[in-house]
């Protein structure tokens, strides 16, 4: 395939992985990220593997300047843009109480008007192409953690999203899914040993029916499959990758876990 994708969020971690996978399939990227520094990181490193394949824009997508400047990058790809991955996402903690307006206000617009917004200024390129787009919702959009309430809210509305636009833009031939995932060891496994103590890399996977968590190139192998012509008579959806801990009956793993915590004599502390 030779088409035209936009991927934000790209600079590092799922980003990453779901623009190296479309790079791979042979398409062009516009990789779009906050961080500066780290973009441009990417993107030497990819350009130095997919020559003339990579391009990107620095842009904050909590404004609507943002949103404008990853548009008029849009349009100086070398051809129609075929696909928009809406994976940037605003993770900020915080509970009922301790949210402001301001930041509810803002990791709602990141997570679900910046896709919007994105798909809104590129439809005439979708439509000339009868892309489509692949939104990067969350398994919490489902099943809420404690202290994310404005993160858990706007996953949600993804997949809300998701299937107003799959319903709004079929007649043009625009397919629009999402994906929900579960825990992700989003910069890798050296990363995540780093971050995590043993004792917590031993319990997080109890939750799992597969008994781990999942790599950032899982997602992105999924993300690229829903873009393809594989995936030509699915929209709507929000596919899970979560290694079956949506199905897991919590109380299984609760014991699984409390199992875990025994082997450490239950004095762990983290």
């Amino acid at each position: 395939m030779n088409r035209c994708v936009v991927v934000t969020g790209a600079a590092h971690g799922i980003g990453e992985a779901i623009a190296r996978t479309f790079l791979a399939s042979g398409d062009s990227v516009l990789l779009v990220d906050v961080n500066d520094q780290l973009l441009q990181a990417t993107t030497t490193q990819l350009n130095s593997e997919y020559p003339n394949k990579v391009s990107c824009v620095v842009a904050d997508l909590s404004s609507p300047d943002g949103i404008e400047q990853v548009i008029a990058a849009a349009k100086l790809l070398p051809g129609s843009v075929s696909c928009i991955v809406n994976n940037a996402a605003d993770q900020t903690p915080g509970t009922t109480a301790s949210t402001s307006i301001e930041q509810f206000q803002r990791t709602m617009f990141i997570n679900v008007s910046a896709p919007f917004l994105l798909v809104q200024g590129l439809l005439d390129d979708l439509i000339k192409t009868q892309g489509n787009v692949v939104n990067v919702g969350s398994l919490v959009g489902n099943q809420p953690i404690p202290g994310r309430v404005a993160y858990n809210t706007s996953k949600a509305a993804v997949a809300g999203l998701t299937r107003s636009l799959a319903v709004d833009l079929g007649k043009h031939g625009i397919r629009v899914n999402a994906v929900a995932p579960g825990h992700i060891m989003t910069d890798g496994e050296e990363k995540w040993k780093t971050v995590y103590s043993d004792f917590q890399q031993r319990v997080f996977p109890t939750s799992y029916a597969l008994g781990r968590v999942g790599h950032a190139e899982e997602v992105a192998t999924v993300v690229v499959f829903l873009a393809s012509p594989a995936a030509k008579f699915i929209t709507g959806i929000t596919l899970p990758i979560d290694g079956g801990m949506s199905i897991l009956c919590p109380e299984t793993a609760s014991f699984t876990a409390a199992s875990v915590a025994q082997s450490y004599g239950l004095n762990e502390g983290t």
